[in-house]
C-alpha cells in the first residue's frame, strides 16, 4: 500500500490523473481482498468494487467501454440487500473480455435493479457484444468437465458465481443468462428479498 501510495503522488506531481486514479481504485481493491471477512456485502459496496475494478478497465480500454446503472426500482435496495462479495466484478469482466472486445469497438454495460412480484430483487446486467447462442449460454452455467475444465474454460468464473449464490441463498437463486450472437448478452441475478430494517423497527 505504501508502494501504491508513493506512485500515486509521483503521479499526481506529474498531473497524470488517469494514473492516480487507477492507483487509488487498485489500492482499494486489495484492501478489500485481503482485509474484507464478510462473506455477505450490502449492494452498496459491491457496486463500490465493481466501481473501482472498472475505473481500471476504462483506463485500460482509453475510455471506450462505458458502465452505467441505469435503473434502480427502490434505493433502499443499496443499504438493505445483501450479495457475496464479489459477485458482480467476475460478470463485469466477463462481458468486457469475451463480450464487448472481440467486437473490436467501443461498448457499454448496463446494469438495472429491479424486484419481482415475490419480492426477490433482480440485477440485471447487459452488454452490447458478440453475444453467443443458446447453446454456449446454457453451457456458461454448468461445471466445466473434461478438456473443458482441464483449458481452464473461459467462462467457469461465471459458473463459479453461479455456484457461489446458490449455496449462500438456496438452489431457487443465482444466474440466469439470455444472450443473441451480434447483439449482446444480459445475465440477470436472482437473490433474495432485502432485509428493510425500516419495517421492522414500526412492528
Amino acid at each position: 500500500y505504501n508502494t501504491l501510495n508513493s506512485i500515486k503522488w509521483m503521479a499526481a506531481i506529474q498531473h497524470a490523473t488517469g494514473i492516480v486514479e487507477m492507483t487509488m481504485a487498485l489500492s482499494r481493491l486489495l484492501k478489500s481482498v485481503s482485509k474484507g471477512n464478510e462473506r455477505l456485502v450490502t449492494l452498496q459496496e459491491e457496486f463500490a468494487l465493481v466501481n473501482d475494478y472498472f475505473t481500471i478497465q476504462h483506463y485500460r480500454y482509453g475510455g471506450t467501454i462505458m458502465l452505467d446503472v441505469s435503473y434502480i426500482e427502490d434505493e433502499r435496495l443499496c443499504q438493505n440487500c445483501m450479495i457475496p462479495r464479489f459477485t458482480l466484478q467476475p460478470l463485469v469482466e466477463n462481458a468486457i473480455f469475451h463480450g464487448i472486445e472481440p467486437k473490436g469497438c467501443a461498448g457499454n454495460i448496463e446494469i438495472i435493479i429491479t424486484r419481482d412480484s415475490c419480492g426477490d430483487t433482480l440485477i440485471v446486467l447487459k452488454d452490447n457484444g458478440v453475444g453467443m447462442d443458446e447453446e454456449m449460454a446454457a453451457k456458461v452455467l454448468r461445471a466445466p468437465e473434461g478438456e473443458e475444465a482441464e483449458a481452464k474454460y473461459r467462462h467457469v468464473g461465471m459458473w463459479n458465481v453461479h455456484r457461489r449464490l446458490q449455496y449462500s441463498f438456496g438452489e431457487e437463486y443465482g444466474l440466469s443468462i439470455s444472450s443473441q450472437p451480434g447483439v449482446g448478452t444480459s445475465v440477470t441475478i436472482r437473490l433474495p428479498p432485502a432485509h428493510n430494517s425500516e419495517e421492522e423497527s414500526t412492528d
